[in-house]
């Protein structure tokens, strides 16, 4: 039997047509109306097995679980109230607006053709593994080969004559979400350092709660860095200059882009007004974005966090 939304004992119909059924999840693992051919989650339980409850395919037994992913680290309320109060008003105000123009995107930032000449390393905290390289020319080119191919498909869902505007808007947010996460996997190493004393203490603070806030709201599970990587470092360097991060901040942005890769890929298989083989379509942009991103799972723990271009 196909693990599909249709097959397991979670999904409520709601209306039967002649390509197939539509209906909705009990577990609201895939928000509103969907298509009973859509992949299903790894909450599946088959219609007609072994009776499973909602609270138990909500909280897994841990025998069934994969190994548990680290949650990543909490900011502390007493932490951020501490830092905050050490610095003066204005610069309460500089820090937090620097802080939502990151998030959002807004900061400038010039790359330019110097930084294309410069190469990536990715350094693991530990000291039997090699380091990773790549050239920032070929680490740029992928992220645009990442958005051309969005650009494409968000070009064929404009013309889809049976998705109303209000559905073309839904799945434009989607996608520009998409699109930011390219941006900030790409140049987001470009930012102002973070100095010492009150001000950078805060700023650190700042940064944490926003990775925070990101990972609460992943629409997957938030995977694991491997072992050997953590504690490890990204360094970005050009001739003279060079831009070093944690490892695990680098990592965290790859995992948003993959989530919102994942995302965009859930809502196209599953829409109720995209036909089965034009969603299959669409989504092959998508894995051939994916396939871009090959060259970083050996950053992952668990093979199945793996990027594939084929699924």
């Amino acid at each position: 039997m196909n693990e599909t939304c249709g097959h397991c004992r979670f999904f409520r119909v709601t209306r039967e047509r002649e390509d197939g059924r539509l209906g909705e999840c009990r577990l609201q693992k895939v928000m509103g109306v969907f298509r009973d051919s859509a992949k299903a989650c790894k909450s599946f339980a088959a219609a007609g097995g072994a009776e499973v409850s909602l609270a138990e395919a909500l909280s897994p037994a841990p025998s069934v679980r994969r190994a548990s992913a680290p949650e990543g680290p909490r900011v502390s309320a007493n932490g951020l109230a501490a830092a905050t109060g050490a610095v003066s008003a204005q610069s309460l105000k500089t820090l937090l607006a620097e802080a939502l123009n990151g998030a959002a995107c807004l900061r400038e930032v010039e790359l330019g053709r110097a930084w294309s000449a410069g190469e990536l390393t990715l350094s693991p905290g530990s000291d039997d593994v090699k380091p990773k390289q790549l050239p920032l020319e070929t680490h740029f080119h992928k992220l645009v080969m990442i958005r051309d191919n969005l650009r494409v498909m968000e070009q064929k869902i404009n013309s889809h004559d049976q998705l109303q505007d209000a559905e073309k808007l839904d799945l434009h947010r989607r996608i520009n979400r998409t699109y930011q996460a390219v941006a900030r996997f790409g140049s987001a190493f470009v930012r102002p350092a973070v100095g010492e004393g009150p001000e950078g203490d805060l700023a650190t603070h700042l940064d944490a709660l926003f990775r925070e806030v990101e990972r609460d709201t992943l629409a997957a599970p938030m995977p694991s860095l491997g072992e050997r990587w953590r504690g490890g470092q990204a360094c970005w360097a050009r001739d003279s200059e060079s831009r070093t991060e944690p490892m695990e901040v680098f990592f965290h942005r790859l995992v948003v882009l993959r989530d919102r890769l994942l995302s965009l890929e859930s809502q196209l298989s599953g829409h109720p007004h995209v036909a089965p083989d034009e969603a299959d379509a669409m989504s092959a942009y998508l894995r051939r974005c994916h396939g871009s991103l090959t060259t970083f799972n050996v950053l992952f723990r668990d093979r199945e966090d793996y990027f594939a271009s084929a699924r």
